[in-house]
């Protein structure tokens, strides 16, 4: 093997799912906001006045445009930015996380530990070594497929195979 590259990005559509989703949040909140007239119970633990309300719907309303704005970066950095996990003879470069634009340069030979976690049906590819732990979550790379052949190659190369 001299060099195999991986796409890793994170897909698309769950990027603009969620951006029009918190789009539709937002302004659904501050249409509340604008025309609330009444106070608000929270579990009939915390009491809003009308006003007091109104501030808290403009506050969920403003939140909701924040993560409109991440999902617009998010989106924009898929499309604009060229990231993959590269395995070579002797090391794996791969991004530090998931959005990150700085490169981390593993050798196989300080690699300690290789695992896969999986959180619900999330899988995510662990790989510790000297200077920390490097993970490549399953959902940055194109496939299933992808992932696990990423994850047999990394291995073979750490047991000397």
């Amino acid at each position: 093997m001299t060099e195999v590259r991986f796409t890793y990005k994170p897909r698309i559509t769950v990027f603009l799912f969620s951006g029009l989703f918190f789009v539709g949040c937002a302004l659904v909140l501050a249409h509340i906001a604008r025309t609330n007239d009444r106070g608000l119970v929270l579990n009939r633990i915390i009491e809003f006045s009308e006003e007091g309300a109104s501030i808290f719907y403009w506050s969920l309303a403003a939140a909701s445009g924040v993560f409109v704005v991440l999902a617009t970066m998010a989106l924009y950095s898929s499309l604009t930015l060229k990231r993959e996990v590269i395995l070579t003879e002797d090391r794996i470069t791969a991004p530090k996380s998931g959005m990150s634009k700085k490169l981390v340069a593993i050798r196989f030979a300080e690699i300690t530990d290789v695992n896969i976690q999986s959180v619900q049906s999330q899988k995510f590819l662990n790989i510790v070594h000297e200077g920390g732990k490097l993970t490549i979550p399953q959902s940055m790379l194109p496939n299933k497929e992808v992932f696990e052949e990423l994850t047999g190659l990394v291995t073979e190369k750490v047991n000397g195979e």
